[in-house]
Formats: structure tokens, C-alpha cells, sequence
């Protein structure tokens, strides 16, 4: 686990040499590193909040939206703001985890602020937890169960499982590409949606499987963190996230009605 490598009893206190404005910094890569992977943002303030008492820093007022923090760090008379654009990258709980683990040995007072930054550095370079194999294979046993939870016959769950397993490897061979994120949502569901389509010549039930094949685009992790989001009063960082997942739906929509449309399929 990356966050044990932090062994040193030092008190996570600054010292006059620490600016604010590097202090910031480790602010703006910790709440960008949370955001980015998944995190909500009431969790991210939260973090920021706690990482910056440990910084010395009296006051903390951060905006965070789904792909911005908007950051004001006080300490004393001086003041200091930053602004900052989060990535896309994707949920990985993993990266979160690590992250959290080192904000509670920081409070503990068991590193000290350049310890975090070096570890946090490290936790920003990790590889993916599981090989892109690994995930391909695991997308298409997800959306095949689903197929046979749904009522698919075994022939439907073959090529549900075929379906989602090729979705999955265009959608990261298209992100490997950066193509923009609401075209990938489209290219990949009607790459699983015809893939799924071979079902009307080997199953009785078809339409379970091109409605299964496309639950891989699902945004899961979005709608709930935009659920909590408002539920918690950060209204315009819900409401976006909302939104990202509508137009997402939109696309599987899309993806997904074309293929219906082509073959005359009722679902």
C-alpha cells in the first residue's frame, strides 16, 4: 500500500520556510487528484479543509464543481487564490482509498507536509489496479449476467458477453485517443449494440441482449455523487453532474436506437 511508505513521526506542522503559496499548491493537487477519481464534492472540501489545518492555513473557502476547485487559503494577513481545471480521468477507487489513508496518517501528525507531497506524487503516478484485460473480461461477464438476470436465454448471454467485452476495449482504445468523452459514450454503444444484434439469428431473445450490452456505459458513480452532491447543498456541482449523466444516457440512447431502428427490434 503506497500510504505506508510514511513511517516518519514528525508533526505535520509548517514551518516558516512552507509559503502559502506552496501550501496551496499541495491543496490543489490533493482536492484535483479526489475530484478526478471519483470523489464528490462535499468529500473534497472536507479533505481540503482537513489537509490545510494541518498546513497552518487559518481559513479555507473552496468552490468545487465537477470539473473545477475554486480555492482561498488565509493565514494570517496574507491570502492567497487559486483556480483549477480537473481532468476527466475516471473513478478509481483505488487512487481514493490511498488518498484517504495518507490524509488520516497526516492528521495523526505521522508525516510531514513534504512526506505528503512525495507520497501523493507516488499515489498520482500508480498504474491501473487491473489490467485492461482483466477489466475487458470483467465487463463482459458483468453485462452477460445481467442478460441472463433480465431473462436471456444462453445464446443471448454468449453474445451479450461478446458484445460488452469488445465495447469495452473501443471505449478505452478511444479514450487512449482522447477523443471528446460524449463521442466515445455513442461510438461505444453502437459498436455493443450492432455486436448484440447477432443475437436475432442464435437466441430467442434478442432484445435482452442489446439492452444488457450497453449497461457498461451505465454512469453509476456520477448520479450518486450528484444525488449527494444536492442533497448536501453543493447545488451547481450536483446539477452538473446530473447533467454529464442525462447526456450520457442520451448517447446510449442514440447508440443503441439506431441499431434498434436498422433491425426492427422491440424491445
Amino acid at each position: 500500500m503506497c500510504a505506508d511508505s510514511v513511517e516518519s513521526p514528525a508533526l505535520p506542522v509548517t514551518g516558516p520556510s512552507q509559503s502559502l503559496a506552496t501550501a496551496v499548491d499541495l491543496l490543489m493537487q490533493t482536492g484535483s487528484l479526489l475530484l478526478q477519481h471519483g470523489a464528490d464534492a462535499a468529500r473534497v472540501e472536507g479533505s481540503l479543509k482537513l489537509l490545510g489545518l494541518g498546513l497552518g492555513i487559518d481559513r479555507i473557502d473552496a468552490v468545487v464543481m465537477s470539473k473545477t476547485i475554486l480555492l482561498t487559503a488565509t493565514r494570517g494577513e496574507a491570502h492567497h487564490t487559486r483556480i483549477a481545471r480537473v481532468p476527466m480521468v475516471g473513478v478509481n477507487m483505488n487512487n481514493l482509498n490511498e488518498i484517504e489513508q495518507l490524509l488520516r496518517l497526516f492528521q495523526q501528525g505521522q508525516a510531514t507536509p513534504a512526506q505528503f507531497a512525495m507520497v501523493l506524487e507516488r499515489i498520482a503516478n500508480l498504474p491501473h489496479h487491473y489490467a485492461r484485460g482483466v477489466i475487458v473480461i470483467g465487463v463482459g461477464l458483468a453485462c452477460a449476467a445481467f442478460c441472463r438476470l433480465f431473462g436471456g436465454d444462453w445464446a443471448a448471454l454468449a453474445v451479450t458477453g461478446a458484445a460488452a467485452a469488445t465495447a469495452a476495449w473501443v471505449r478505452m482504445w478511444l479514450h487512449q485517443r482522447r477523443i471528446n468523452y460524449f463521442l466515445v459514450v455513442l461510438f461505444t454503444a453502437l459498436v455493443a449494440s450492432l455486436l448484440a444484434s447477432g443475437a436475432l439469428w442464435f437466441s430467442q431473445t434478442p432484445q435482452n441482449a442489446l439492452m444488457a450490452s450497453v449497461l457498461l456505459l451505465v454512469p453509476g458513480v456520477p448520479l450518486i455523487n450528484a444525488s449527494i452532491d444536492i442533497l448536501r447543498g453543493h447545488i451547481s456541482a450536483g446539477l452538473a453532474l446530473a447533467t454529464t449523466s442525462l447526456v450520457v444516457f442520451l448517447g446510449i440512447g442514440v447508440g443503441l436506437g439506431i441499431v434498434v431502428w436498422l433491425f426492427q427490434v422491440r424491445l
